[in-house]
């Protein structure tokens, strides 16, 4: 028999975790590396100190109303789930946190599991509406990116990523149709046949299997409601429109003064600082940023300068404001409806 201590799947997690934040550092690094040899430090100090705080408070304050926004885009996805908005919003806040600093979008696993206790939901419940939320958001970058292109010619570098974005929201929408078409009788007789099909598992296991298959289904739901289908889309549309006013909040501080680029800045950010497990997006954010806005003609220390504040100003307000509010009141879940 092989001791449980010495199987290599005991050791794998920690060399992934470990694997994974040494690449994190690795990116962030030579990204750092490539800026700082490439600006003129005298210049990036003077883009700095040439900036109008009224716009970077304007552009915090768009961040602000987003948590607003993206709270009640989560509460109509968790219909008919009764959980307290400041419960959602404190989730919310957390995972947008460890986003920046765990690979892969692991805050939103996290924020999941933190709602998934709340009384009558589930990690599975929760995790489909976060999924479904994803789905909007690249729906509405397809919206963005085809806005951008109405008002200026794409550069060269991003055709692919915005093919790719485009046959995303293809898939997207197709699945948005079969999900919305799909009789509920037809998802139960295809949970029984699963049910039957696991049948040499254990009990115990085959249950969890379900009942948490069960659950995700039950979040496609909010396809199949029309009310909620618009409210989502509204709230998608509202929370991306901030984004943009931000970035073109950002921008104007620094004297430049265009909705094309703050709609491409947008786009390419959330494309670029998906998946790369960099930490905390430190050096890959402003590097995305410098090789947006050159196709604008924007000087690399002006663009540094921008995308170093920007930077700031989407990491710090949720930093407070998740701080504010566990000191007024810790994670507590309650019965009333959250609406």
């Amino acid at each position: 028999m092989v001791n449980n201590a010495l199987r290599p799947g005991r050791f794998w997690k920690p060399v992934r975790s470990v694997s994974l934040i040494l690449l994190g550092l690795l990116i962030s690094v030579i990204s750092v590396g490539w800026i700082a040899r490439s600006v003129d430090l005298d210049r990036l100090s003077g883009a700095f100190q040439a900036a109008d705080v009224r716009w970077l408070l304007t552009a915090s304050l768009a961040v602000v109303i987003t948590f607003f926004t993206r709270t009640r885009r989560w509460v109509v996805l968790l219909r008919p789930l009764r959980i307290r908005a400041l419960s959602i919003t404190l989730a919310l806040l957390t995972g947008q946190l460890l986003n920046f600093v765990l690979p892969i979008r692991l805050g939103d696993i996290i924020r999941s599991m933190l709602l998934g206790r709340a009384p009558d939901s589930s990690f599975a419940r929760v995790l489909g509406s976060v999924a479904i939320e994803k789905a909007w958001d690249w729906l509405t970058l397809c919206s963005v990116i085809a806005a951008v292109m109405l008002s200026a010619p794409l550069p060269a570098w991003f055709i692919v990523p915005a093919r790719t974005v485009g046959l995303i929201a293809v898939g997207v929408l197709l699945a948005f149709v079969v999900a919305a078409a799909l009789p509920r009788a037809a998802v139960a007789r295809g949970l029984q046949k699963t049910d039957r099909a696991l049948s040499y598992l254990p009990t115990r296991w085959r249950t969890f299997l379900i009942d948490n298959a069960q659950r995700l289904l039950a979040s496609l739901t909010a396809l199949q409601n029309r009310s909620t289908v618009v409210g989502t889309a509204a709230w998608s549309l509202a929370t991306w429109s901030l984004g943009i006013v931000a970035n073109y909040g950002v921008m104007r501080a620094y004297g430049v003064d265009s909705w094309s680029a703050a709609m491409l800045l947008i786009v390419v950010l959330m494309i670029g600082v998906a998946l790369p497990p960099s930490i905390a997006a430190i050096g890959l954010f402003e590097g995305l940023t410098i090789l947006t806005l050159s196709a604008f003609n924007i000087p690399i220390e002006l663009a540094l300068a921008i995308g170093i504040a920007l930077h700031v100003i989407i990491f710090v307000p949720p930093l407070i404001a998740l701080g504010a509010l566990l000191l007024l009141r810790p994670f507590t879940f309650s019965g009333r409806r959250s609406s």
